[in-house]
């Protein structure tokens, strides 16, 4: 493969592929084809260009391979500090993914670049592109726990109920690893349980 990893034209959805291909183990690059399937999916369903949402999902663990030391100075050389996340050094994969598809890929587009960022802690007020992505990465083919039946279910009615079930279940998941939970994805816990309970008011 000969690529050039310089900022120019942005990566084209051949160029993302053949470096998922060459960079990335087996098992990740297939739960990132699978992420993209379901946000495709779902763009469908909630009316929003599928490219966009395939790009996203094509970079959201372009880096989950990269270890703790790599990933920090990877955000650091680009002047960015990882701040809480030096708590919970497996999120910094979404940030710095972010910066990767920007500084490498090209990626121009801030809401896919955003998807990119917050698909491990989601944040208040997400976009749509956002939302898609942050629930795709739970719900895509190959994911296995209890409730993903429900949650696939959930995500084709009411994409903000899927986020905050997906948020919930993250959660848990991290406090039972007597994990860091992110304040960003608490608070984004808090804004969508409002979300939700507005809806449910009407």
């Amino acid at each position: 493969m000969s690529m050039n990893y310089t900022v120019g034209k942005p990566w084209s959805k051949k160029d993302l592929l053949d470096y998922l291909n060459h960079h990335l183990k087996e098992s990740r690059v297939r739960h990132i084809l699978g992420v993209a399937q379901a946000a495709k999916e779902l763009s469908k369903l909630y009316g929003i260009d599928p490219d966009k949402v395939e790009r996203a999902a094509l970079y959201h663990d372009i880096l989950k391979d990269k270890d703790k030391i790599w990933l920090v100075s990877y955000m650091r050389q680009h002047g960015e500090e990882p701040g809480e996340g030096l708590l919970a050094w497996k999120t910094l994969h979404a940030p710095a993914g972010s910066i990767f598809a920007k500084e490498v890929g090209g990626e121009r587009d801030e809401e896919t670049l955003n998807a990119i960022r917050y698909h491990t802690t989601g944040r208040p007020g997400m976009s749509l592109a956002e939302k898609i992505i942050f629930v795709s990465d739970y719900i895509e083919e190959g994911r296995d726990f209890d409730g993903v039946e429900q949650l696939r279910t959930l995500a084709r009615k009411d994409l903000d109920q899927a986020v905050l079930a997906s948020l919930l279940s993250s959660i848990s998941y991290l406090k039972k690893r007597n994990d860091h939970v992110m304040t960003q994805s608490l608070e984004a816990v808090a804004y969508y349980t409002e979300v939700t309970e507005r809806k449910d008011a009407k």
